[in-house]
């Protein structure tokens, strides 16, 4: 499983080789901001001058500072990837005055990448029988889908999330074919880490051992292996909340009085902010209740498929490129040229195309199961629906592994070179317009 198969070792070769330069270019965009490292303030190094489509830069804050800006519930274990990354980088940085966060985030980004492409082509050639060259040009298409490349290079949680599903779903995949169940040990240890990595991945993981195992999944000992890691993953929520980030909130309101107090203006501006990042938000089931106030009753689901969902996940808009929704962004953006959702219509009518193939493989009835309920939390509950194509990285391999099986029922190099067509698009699309941003 950990070792990389000979036929694995030129993909991940180039994986390493174009998920490092990316990571490079983002860093060279902003190395000397980001490399100072005596006597400033790291949110207005960090979150004040990388600013992708709104995803966080949390990380670098804390390797730097070891200031905690993001939900701990949602995400407990991400302290603990980044503890040790904070301690190297504060043993280095007093003697060398040069901040080394940017660095040590993008080894693990990149190796997070490698692990994970390794893990897609696997899925591909192992449980879904994909033969080697479909194997690589569906893992090819999947990582040029935008939000995908884009995930692998800035310092939020998605590419630490991703091979950890990926893994979830090669096990599960595994067990599948050998009849066998996933053990009680396995299952808690895949929801620890999923969960830990992003809370509502824990319910992927209850949904893989459901198919997998069956009604055992509901059994004393099965439900006592999700419940022993979430009361885990409390604990470690709360030490998070009494050793860090209670005592950052006293310092933060010392700050935010000084600054009341000396720039009363400034204190309207945010509070101005915060009322755009409220209409953009949309309306909540209920405002100020936990779980419900990450919910979005109003903005319009079918243009939020079309514009934001099938279409910025996959393709990178031009206009208001990778500005943040919370910031400047229009929800809703549109692309310039015909030619995008011609691409768009074609990958949605292969998606359904590959479901209706697949849709008796128990495997296929997993990734189904998975994609479905993220169409419910965004579509649905309308969580993150404005911002929905920065989740890409949690749901769009349902593409790949669809169009998988449809290619293993299809004879021909018609299909082929529909699918190699549309990662190459992908790839000098998304990647062309990136480059072009960072230099």
């Amino acid at each position: 499983m950990i070792g990389i198969r000979k036929e694995e070792r030129p993909i991940a070769l180039i994986a390493l080789i174009v998920f490092a330069l990316l990571n490079g270019l983002l860093i060279y965009n902003h190395y000397d901001s980001f490399t100072r490292g005596a006597h400033v303030g790291f949110w207005s190094v960090f979150y004040n001058h990388l600013n992708m489509s709104g995803y966080d830069v949390f990380s670098l804050i804390f390797i730097s500072c070891m200031r905690l800006h993001w939900d701990a519930m949602r995400h407990p274990l991400f302290v603990a990837v980044l503890l040790p990354l904070y301690w190297l980088n504060h043993w280095l940085m007093p003697q060398t005055e040069f901040n080394f966060a940017v660095f040590l985030m993008a080894a693990v980004l990149v190796a997070c990448d490698v692990w994970s492409v390794v893990l897609m082509h696997r899925i591909l050639r192992d449980i879904v029988g994909c033969s080697r060259i479909d194997s690589v040009l569906l893992t090819a298409l999947f990582y040029g889908f935008a939000h995908v490349m884009v995930a692998s290079m800035v310092p939020d949680h998605f590419a630490l999330s991703l091979p950890l599903l990926l893994l979830t779903l090669l096990l599960a995949g595994r067990k599948l074919q050998e009849g066998k169940r996933l053990t009680l040990l396995q299952t808690a240890l895949l929801y620890f880490l999923t969960a830990g990595m992003t809370l509502t991945n824990g319910v992927k993981v209850a949904l893989a051992a459901w198919v997998v195992n069956g009604k055992k999944v509901f059994s004393l000992r099965s439900i006592v292996s999700f419940a022993v890691p979430t009361v885990l993953l409390a604990l470690i929520v709360l030490w998070q909340q009494k050793a860090i980030i209670e005592p950052q909130e006293q310092g933060i309101k010392r700050i935010e009085a000084a600054i009341k107090e000396k720039d009363p203006a400034r204190i309207e501006r945010l509070k101005q902010h915060d009322d755009f990042v409220k209409q953009q938000n949309g309306k909540a089931i209920a405002d100020n209740v936990p779980m419900l106030e990450w919910s979005d009753m109003t903005t319009s689901r079918l243009r939020s498929v079309v514009d934001n969902l099938m279409g910025e996940s996959l393709q990178l808009h031009r206009d208001h490129l990778l500005e943040d929704v919370q910031q400047e962004r229009p929800v809703f953006v549109g692309y310039r040229s015909y030619m995008n959702y011609v691409v768009e219509a074609i990958v949605v009518l292969l998606l359904i195309a590959g479901a209706l193939v697949a849709r008796r493989q128990r495997f296929f009835i997993v990734v189904a199961s998975w994609f479905a309920f993220d169409m419910l939390i965004h579509l649905g509950f309308g969580f993150g629906l404005n911002e929905v194509y920065i989740m890409t990285a949690h749901w769009a391999f349902v593409i790949p592994i669809a169009v998988g099986y449809l290619l293993r029922r299809m004879k021909g190099v018609l299909p082929r070179f529909m699918v190699a067509g549309l990662a190459l698009w992908m790839w000098v699309y998304n990647a062309t317009i990136l480059v072009d941003y960072l230099t």
